[in-house]
């Protein structure tokens, strides 16, 4: 299977999950390094070239979201949850 940047989208949700889950149960070590795993995932993307401008800049913007996720305030956390979603889903119906 070729890695391509959709897979490493819809890789990221599940990683952002396990970040708040750890985070949210006072695991810091744990959310720590699925902080750091998410932030490779999210260099990945950015490393493919079918990623265009205006998706880079969003892509930064979630990247210090990652950064800074144990100051996030509810809105700012719930994007952050949210955002990588819709390209799991749609990894999962190309699959």
């Amino acid at each position: 299977m070729e890695k391509n940047s959709l897979f490493f989208m819809a890789n990221l949700y599940p990683e952002i999950g396990r970040l708040f889950s750890f985070f949210d149960s006072g695991k810091i070590e744990a959310a720590h390094n699925a902080q750091i795993r998410s932030l490779s995932i999210i260099d990945k993307i950015l490393s493919f070239k079918d990623i265009k401008p205006a998706g880079r800049e969003e892509w930064s913007v979630i990247k210090n979201f990652v950064l800074g996720y144990d100051k996030l305030d509810p809105y700012e956390r719930d994007i952050l949850e949210k955002y990588a979603e819709p390209f799991s889903s749609k990894f999962m119906k190309g699959k």
